[in-house]
């Protein structure tokens, strides 16, 4: 894109954009599904930095300002939801309703859109009679010629809802004067347009997606089968799209997307591609992977015929109690009239009976395609995985790699994508039929922007006693020799345990124990200077007994005295890792420090050809890993010079980060989800201890706010002689946009009763909060090499706050880090509260300066570091509650099963003796 011709950033936008900012006052917002809400008017836009134009991808909207949409409600009775689960059953209602508009003349042709579910809108008003029609359906699915005689025929009611103008939308972004108020619905609007927009990748069959995700992905062909992420899945390139709006125009915002799949493949194997030399019984990983899978088999007169996979054969009443569970074609028997056999039949029997079928893999494990109650047990061999099915779970270590591997892309190779294939796959083009008929065109070129380079910041760490200032180039540093922490800590009663045969040994700890030394963090021997050894057996089978000898190795550790350990596992395995955790920090109040084998070794380069000699210790690392010792040990890293830090210079701030993470896919039922708070305890803004709680799943609001932000402003007093911060900055990570007033009405309450039961007179602090977004799709691209980086991004720094920013409001972009690989995404900013009068500069300089201060790292990093801090909070919140958040891939869990909060091993903070540290680092 960087040779392509250049449009300049839109002038009657900039024009617009400062007439808006004369305003100085807020902005309402009542009337964008934000009720009576108000945002803080934006005070100025930024200055400082080098002036820089950007690409983005973004695609301005036309609309003919006569046209209308009109709307209508679809209600189908009876209702598709599974009557066990209460889930919807939306492929069934989106088969159904296609099957409609199939047979409905004036629901076909260009200007209709729906999102298969409630809602559909047509170009034209539609004919009906007093304002709804109820249209009669047979469902059958795509594989029968038609309805059988016993199809469910069901009512699909469409009724009137009005009629919606995007001209009054354009109109209100495009006021002045900026409007106080608007008479409509912007959020019906844009879920309007988001849905007509879809239409095109919704009806391409070789696209899998939904009107609901805003995703669309390319299906496998034998040309492009899908990228193998290992373990029975593939990975697959799509898109995602959103309309959005921005002052004075409609824009659409389309990114890449990327996702894993299970291949259409044989049933049986996909399974051995999950566990590739299984033993009989170890087929038990494979349920929860395979469970709820649609496949098809063609053993009944070679008619397709397709189900969902309940599970593995598990012992019924008709069926013989003598089969363990995940029954074989063999070992599975019962009566069948039908053959008029003496006695029971086997599965295998059966089918060569039934259908002269030889199963050649009758002792493999047989699958459900019926129900618990009624089971019908089929052999995987039988049975072929149908297309399109997204892996909703949580990819392992070695799949998250080859994801990372299959979705970095440069950031010129990514714009070049979305403007030849994802215009495409989404219909963006002037003379797309559908979109001409509803009135609306979309620019097939990228909209460019204004941006802006802040300048680099320097660092200051100890150069013997003094403050010693280091340069920073593309947002990293190196510790020079002679330099070490601001506040190096000393590490006693320690030790080094091995929970594997490795070769780590004496020569490796004195070696780790001279970098860290140097770094400034020194230590006593450990209490066994060649290491404990425990070995583990690893693996699903061996969690329990692995489990009993890591909790045993703590527990006689911490009787011993020990306040810190260093272990070595014996590979990056999530389940080890979170057990370390669990029983050091909750148990038993042991700082622990975790790494493998190969991390601590010097590398080749093959760069210089440089061969390093066997079993090297890498200096490098073991700095890295010093500054988490020295953070965990209450210790300062590096810091900013006072002239950085702006309003926080006085040292009367307190910054606070929080965040919730929520339960993923595979986690038992009612499992909760994980609140984080994050502050600083004083002016150097180094040590950010903190408070947690599990709570109510999928509440993305802080229930107990009050309570943890309290502990906070307790140890603030406690370090800063009994005075309360005068300010408070809180960094929101993790809500969208429909949640900033639910922020003002259920946390910030929270945080006021807080400060009025500790502050003299009840008078709180100054309080502003900054939601910090990265779920977003916005991507910035350089139109000049000279403001590149060397993987060809925007260099860090780079901030843009005007051309796709908020119409009303005040918010702005920042990448403040120096992406690796791949295309950087910034991070999106809003501020929801301002009670400390800040302006645009003086905003964006100190979140930039912030993310220079994240303690574990020699660079800047891409989420301001309170936020981050929040974010790694709530992650160590999972790993205590590992099993119960990973229970799909556990072979003992049943689908029954649902989170006890009576029986919970963790439910909120950690020992007594870490709770002031950063023991989550």
């Amino acid at each position: 894109p960087q040779n392509e011709s250049l449009q300049p950033p839109d002038q009657k936008v900039e024009e617009r954009e400062n007439a808006l900012l004369r305003r100085g006052e807020e902005f309402s917002l009542s009337g964008l599904s934000l009720d009576e809400f108000t945002l803080p008017a934006r005070p100025s836009y930024g200055t400082q930095g080098r002036p820089i134009v950007l690409r983005t991808n973004y695609f301005k909207m036309l609309n003919n300002p006569d046209a209308k949409i009109y709307r209508y409600q679809i209600e189908i009775t009876p209702k598709l939801v599974d009557e066990k689960t209460g889930r919807v059953q939306r492929r069934k209602i989106r088969r159904l309703l296609e099957l409609v508009i199939r047979n409905t003349a004036h629901l076909q042709g260009p200007g209709i859109a729906t999102d298969y579910g409630k809602l559909l809108f047509s170009a034209k008003e539609l004919d009906l009679e007093n304002g709804s029609r109820t249209l009669k359906q047979a469902y059958y699915e795509p594989e029968d010629q038609g309805p059988g005689p016993k199809a469910k025929t069901y009512s699909v009611k469409i009724t009137e809802d009005g009629s919606i103008s995007v001209q009054q939308l354009v109109d209100y972004i495009s006021s002045p004067a900026g409007a106080t108020s608007i008479g409509f619905d912007k959020a019906e609007i844009l879920q309007a347009l988001n849905i007509i927009m879809m239409r095109t990748a919704i009806d391409d069959p070789s696209t899998y997606g939904s009107a609901t995700r805003n995703k669309f992905y390319q299906l496998p062909t034998d040309n492009s089968p899908g990228f193998d992420l290992g373990s029975g899945l593939v990975a697959l390139k799509g898109f995602y799209t959103s309309v959005r709006t921005s002052t004075l125009r409609i824009l659409v915002n389309v990114n890449v997307a990327n996702a894993a799949f299970y291949p259409a493949m044989n049933l049986l194997g996909l399974m051995r591609l999950h566990t590739p030399n299984p033993a009989n019984d170890a087929y038990s990983g494979v349920e929860g992977f395979i469970t709820r899978l649609r496949v098809s088999h063609r053993y009944i007169k070679g008619n397709k015929r397709i189900k969902t996979v309940q599970g593995f054969a598990h012992p019924v009443a008709r069926f013989s109690h003598d089969f363990p569970p995940m029954g074989t074609a063999h070992t599975i028997k019962f009566e069948c009239p039908e053959l008029q056999a003496t006695g029971k039949v086997s599965v295998f029997q059966y089918f060569k009976r039934k259908y002269n079928i030889d199963l050649k893999k009758p002792d493999d494990p047989v699958v459900n395609l019926g129900n618990k109650e009624k089971p019908v047990f089929v052999p995987a061999e039988l049975c072929e995985v149908e297309p399109g099915q997204q892996y909703n779970k949580k990819l392992d270590g070695s799949q998250t790699s080859r994801m990372l591997q299959f979705a970095v892309r440069k950031p010129a190779e990514n714009a070049r994508r979305i403007i030849a294939q994802g215009a495409k796959m989404m219909g963006l083009s002037l003379t797309n039929p559908n979109l001409v008929e509803f009135g609306v065109k979309v620019s097939p070129q990228m909209i460019t922007v204004r941006g802006r380079i802040l300048p680099p910041v320097p660092i200051q760490y100890k150069s013997g006693k003094n403050p010693k200032t280091f340069t920073t180039a593309n947002g990293s540093w190196n510790l020079a020799g002679g330099t070490s922490f601001s506040d190096g800590r000393y590490l006693r009663n320690w030790t080094v345990v091995r929970f594997a045969n490795n070769d780590i040994g004496r020569p490796d700890i004195a070696k780790f124990r001279e970098y860290a030394r140097n770094c400034g963090v020194g230590s006593d021997e450990p209490a066994h200077p060649d290491g404990f050894l425990v070995e583990l057996q690893t693996g699903k089978y061996n969690q329990d007994a692995d489990d009993k000898k890591i909790g045993d190795f703590i527990r006689t550790a911490a009787e011993k005295g020990m306040k810190f350990l260093f272990v070595f596992l014996p590979s990056v395995d999530a389940f080890i890792y979170s057990r370390v955790k669990y029983h050091a920090e909750v148990v038993h109040g042991i700082h622990t420090v975790c790494s493998v084998e190969r991390k601590i070794r010097v590398k080749p380069s093959p760069d210089n050809n440089f061969r390093p000699p066997p079993g090297a210790v890498s200096p490098d690392y073991c700095a890295n890993i010093a500054h988490k010792f020295n953070l965990k040990l209450g210790g300062l890293n590096q810091t900013l010079p006072s002239d950085k830090l702006g309003i926080l210079r006085d040292g009367k701030t307190m910054l606070v980060g929080m965040d919730v993470t929520h339960p993923s896919p595979g986690s038992l039922e009612e499992s909760p989800s994980i609140a984080g708070v994050v502050a600083s305890i004083d002016g150097q803004y180094g040590q950010w201890p903190a408070s947690m709680q599990a709570q109510i799943g999928k509440k993305e609001m802080i229930v107990n706010l009050e309570e943890m932000f309290g502990e906070r402003l307790d140890l603030w007093q406690k370090k800063n002689n009994g005075a309360y911060p005068e300010r408070v900055i809180i960094y929101r990570d993790g809500v969208s946009e429909g949640q900033y007033r639910t922020i003002l009405v259920d946390e910030l309450p929270q945080v006021r009763e807080a400060c009025r039961k500790r502050y003299p007179g009840g008078k709180g602090p100054k309080i502003s909060i900054i939601v910090c977004g990265k779920r977003h799709h916005t991507r910035f691209y350089p139109t000049n090499t000279q403001n590149t980086d060397r993987s060809t991004n925007s260099k860090n720094g780079t901030v843009v706050d005007r051309g796709v920013t908020m119409e009303m409001g005040w918010d702005f972009f920042l990448q403040a880090h120096t992406a690796l690989k791949g295309t950087a995404k910034p991070t999106h900013y809003v501020v929801i509260l301002d009670e400390n009068g800040m302006n645009a500069d003086g905003l964006e300089a100190l979140t930039h300066n912030l993310c220079y201060l994240f303690g574990r790292a020699t660079k800047a990093v891409s989420l301001c570091p309170p936020a981050y801090y929040a974010d790694l909070l709530c992650e160590r919140g999972r790993q205590y509650l590992y099993r119960e958040f990973n229970a799909r891939d556990n072979a003992t869990t049943t689908s029954e099963q649902k989170f006890d909060w009576n029986r919970s091993p963790w439910i909120k903070g950690v020992h007594p003796s870490l709770k002031d540290s950063m023991f989550y680092i």
